[in-house]
């Protein structure tokens, strides 16, 4: 009898220590952001300014981040800049997009140089499908980023980058890739921004593709430094905006407590803080 209650104790007791470990959550490893690398894929070069102080962020943690843009922004012209469409602009375009990434203290550009405004032609939507395919390859990035399905505010260069992106991403099989994500906007914000005077960033407020929150869980703050380096690329790109329609631009950015928003493409379980998570 005195052995079967020994057994039986000695069984309570290890269930009850199981119990006890199985409660204990293990604290999580700190990130090594040095080993890391950032993708960021989009249409034009400027495109990257609404989330240029997460990139900042990021640079300044040791992330290796690459800026991907995949058309040579040759008909974009702006009137202000006196440059007419073609291979003059293109040049140009070149040129300021290698001082964002000086700016932002990240690798230079990866430029495709597909032509502006064609990436809905057939023959672009597959030769674009193959190039990401090798870079994802070739680089290697643990994170992507780029545009939603509505393509910031529904440009059909912007929505084909966002789609193509995507469609690599998931076929994925012998890459490292571990999270693709999109950069959102909420209406709330848009709302709250104070008025503005120009016309250009008007006409993106008023035509912003939002998110609603409950999809933007990865939520990453960032500095004051950090929304003063991304003002200071966004002026690289002197071609195609005015220092004030610049200066609200940023303003919308600014009107999100220093904390920008992502939907990862396949949904994803609680709130972020780290693109990494």
């Amino acid at each position: 009898m005195k052995k079967l209650v020994l057994i039986v104790g000695i069984g309570l007791l290890l269930f009850s220590c199981n119990i006890k470990s199985k409660s204990v959550k293990e604290e999580p490893k700190p990130i090594t952001y040095t080993d890391k690398t950032i993708m960021a894929v989009f249409a034009h070069s400027d495109d990257e300014s609404p989330i240029s102080p997460v990139l900042s962020k990021y640079a300044k943690l040791g992330v290796n981040i690459y800026l991907v843009i995949v058309t040579d922004g040759s008909k974009g012209v702006a009137p202000h800049a006196n440059i007419p469409e073609g291979d003059s602009l293109a040049n140009v375009r070149a040129q300021e997009v290698l001082c964002t990434t000086k700016t932002l203290g990240i690798n230079a550009p990866i430029l495709l140089n597909y032509p502006d405004g064609e990436l809905s032609k057939k023959e672009n939507l597959f030769s674009l499908d193959d190039k990401i395919d090798s870079l994802f390859t070739t680089y290697r990035p643990d994170v992507v980023l780029t545009y939603g399905p509505g393509g910031s505010y529904g440009h059909p260069d912007h929505r084909a980058v966002s789609n193509i992106v995507t469609e690599v991403f998931q076929k994925n099989s012998n890459h490292t890739l571990k999270q693709l994500l999109y950069a959102g906007v909420l209406q709330e914000d848009l709302d709250a921004a104070p008025k503005l005077k120009t016309n250009m960033a008007s006409w993106f407020k008023d035509n912003m593709k939002t998110t609603d929150r409950k999809y933007l869980t990865y939520r990453i703050s960032y500095d004051a430094d950090d929304l003063i380096v991304g003002r200071a690329a966004l002026g690289c790109c002197k071609s195609q905006y005015t220092s004030e329609v610049m200066d609200e631009m940023f303003n919308l950015i600014g009107q999100r407590e220093h904390v920008l928003y992502f939907r990862p493409w396949n949904g994803s379980d609680g709130i972020k803080t780290d693109i990494f998570e």
